[in-house]
């Protein structure tokens, strides 16, 4: 005798309860597999910014006392040096060409600390400072919002993504990538597909954006 018509239907919950979690299982996975490259994508942004940026300075105003201060304080990061932290903080507490360099590199090392919030909290600063040139408020932005994406409000982070998705922003396709992520965490696949469609189908953004897309794309596909 066949099962009850409730019976079927508790069943095929049960059934769609356990495919449910996991697909938000597999989207985690996919944030541990993928996360590390758009943090080295942004780590890159930073360093590539802060290198021209740096000369730039040096070249326009002469500051060759803050270049040395900010060089010798960026070699004790790249050398793991505890002294980076101290050294970082000093510069990033008084005005001058490289003040907004050193709080985006005292953020990178609070994050890579393990003090995800302190990060966050300069990050926030930073892109709430009216005296900072804009390319850097979108700078933080972003990082703000990557830094959130495991345990941040979704709502929150969508939020603070919203400017850096407009058309002319030249952070869209980074802010589209973490939208995307948003979207797969939630387990909303069908706006993440759209999203990573929109990064992959997108000329003006970076190749290894539109690959990783590409390949994400492929993941939601066998799901």
């Amino acid at each position: 005798m066949p099962p009850a018509a409730p019976l079927r239907n508790a069943v095929a919950d049960i059934f769609k309860e356990v495919d449910e979690d996991l697909k938000r299982d597999q989207a985690l996975e996919l944030w541990r597999k993928y996360g590390r490259y758009i943090i080295a994508f942004a780590a890159a942004v930073v360093l590539g910014t802060a290198g021209v940026v740096a000369w730039n300075n040096y070249r326009e105003h002469q500051r060759e006392a803050d270049g040395n201060t900010f060089a010798q304080a960026f070699q004790l990061v790249g050398r793991g040096d505890a002294a980076a932290t101290p050294a970082m903080t000093d510069i990033a507490g008084h005005d001058g060409a490289y003040r907004i360099l050193a709080q985006l590199q005292l953020a990178a090392l609070k994050q890579n600390g393990g003090d995800k919030a302190g990060a966050i909290a300069i990050y926030d600063q930073i892109a709430g400072d009216g005296d900072a040139e804009q390319p850097f408020r979108d700078l933080a932005t972003l990082l703000s919002a990557l830094a959130s994406v495991d345990t941040g409000d979704a709502a929150a982070i969508d939020k603070k993504l919203q400017p850096l998705l407009a058309a002319t922003s030249a952070f869209r396709p980074s802010a589209m990538e973490i939208e995307g992520l948003l979207q797969l965490k939630a387990g909303n696949y069908v706006a993440a597909h759209k999203t990573y469609q929109q990064i992959a189908d997108d000329v003006t953004a970076p190749p290894s954006l539109r690959q990783r897309a590409t390949q994400i794309l492929a993941w939601i596909g066998e799901l």
